[in-house]
């Protein structure tokens, strides 16, 4: 997610698991890119039983000889997805950013077919230019 105006609540980026792979979140990274104000807000990492809609968006590869990503990703949700686990959830001043980077011990795994999401799970005091980075191992 590339400088996407956030102004409410929101889920931020949706990446669905193909049938046949599962996935391995490595690191997330959410960053605010324009405002100057202090504001503390949360963000959660969770698991979803429907996808919502958003803006389409390929992943891009880390090795350029892999295949493609067999899942789906999308980013700024019009529709957000039915809320599953929260598998992590921080609050932190949207000027530091947040960051999500576990042990191997401790990584989140999607199921084939399942749903991770970002979620800004309070709106922020005025609208935000916020930036958003997950790397993740497809599996299968």
């Amino acid at each position: 997610m590339d400088a996407a105006t956030i102004s409410a609540a929101d889920d931020l980026i949706r990446i669905s698991a193909p049938a046949d792979a599962i996935l391995v979140i490595h690191e997330v990274i959410v960053t605010q890119d324009a405002s100057e104000t202090s504001e503390q807000l949360p963000l959660q990492l969770q698991r979803a039983s429907t996808d919502g809609t958003g803006s389409s968006y390929t992943a891009k590869l880390l090795e350029g000889s892999d295949a493609a990503f067999g899942g789906t990703a999308v980013h700024t949700l019009t529709v957000d997805t039915t809320p599953g686990d929260i598998l992590w959830r921080k609050s932190e001043n949207v000027l530091n950013g947040w960051h999500y980077l576990p042990t191997p011990e401790t990584r989140i795994v999607i199921p084939p077919s399942g749903r991770f999401v970002i979620r800004l799970d309070a709106a922020p005091s005025a609208a935000l230019t916020m930036t958003a980075t997950v790397i993740f191992e497809e599996i299968g």
